[in-house]
């Protein structure tokens, strides 16, 4: 199993490994700071630097496990890699816009009081699915109240509880088609302030310390996907 060191700090954007297996073009490592593709999130890209060659992350996905993670690399590669130590870097800009939005997507979520039906998290925009009453949707008031948010730069933290404890606060799985995020067997959580919570929620993906990180944002179409599904997209300005 890999160390998942983006769990413990998302912001570490290079750090030692040793290969641990190798099979076709996909590489594992013994820790990683590449975030596999999960939750609407998409899987980093990067480098593994070897002393003799660097090997291009062109995507990375979960394995079979939560904590086998697949670095899908360009080129050809061979069981003789395995047991080398390298420097693994991710591409530091495209993640940290994923970071702020889905951060983003969560401020979203704490202004629409519905289900999630669905979500994708990208690099410029988002978004995100409610099932939900169209009338509830008022765009100026919610772009106001997104603004505010930012503005007042909350804390954003993850934090870990039992099963149990989840099981007991059933409001904190706001996704109807995905499970929560397990490791260690435990769930993570996602919040928004401490004093003032903004939202909370269980989720496995990496976010920024703070709202005010996010800068402009603005709520672009409000789409009709259903009788009461709406799709709402954000992105940066």
């Amino acid at each position: 199993m890999t160390e998942l060191l983006f769990n413990k700090d998302a912001y570490i954007d290079k750090c030692e490994a040793v290969i641990a297996s190798v099979s076709n073009n996909i590489i594992q490592l013994d820790r990683t700071i590449f975030y596999a593709e999960s939750g609407g999130q998409p899987g980093d890209t990067g480098e593994i630097v070897l002393n003799d060659r660097v090997l291009k992350v062109i995507d990375t996905q979960k394995g079979n496990g939560p904590k086998e993670i697949l670095h899908i690399v360009e080129g050809e590669i061979d069981q003789s890699l395995i047991g080398k130590s390298c420097e693994t870097k991710i591409d530091w800009e495209r993640r940290n816009d994923h970071m702020r939005m889905h951060t983003s997507c969560h401020i979203l979520c704490s202004l629409v009081d519905a289900l999630i039906t669905g979500a994708s998290v990208g690099s410029a925009k988002s978004r995100v699915d409610f099932d939900v009453d169209p009338s509830l949707l008022n765009k100026e008031e919610m772009n106001q109240q997104i603004d505010e948010i930012i503005k007042n730069n909350y804390p954003v933290f993850t934090k870990q509880i039992s099963g149990d404890e989840f099981k007991n606060n059933p409001q904190l799985a706001k996704a109807a088609a995905v499970g929560p995020p397990i490791i260690d067997d435990k769930v993570q959580i996602v919040q928004i302030g401490e004093n003032k919570i903004i939202d909370i929620q269980a989720c496995g993906g990496t976010h920024i310390k703070s709202t005010g990180e996010i800068g402009d944002l603005v709520i672009g179409k409000i789409e009709n996907k259903g009788k009461r599904n709406r799709r709402i997209n954000i992105r940066f300005k």
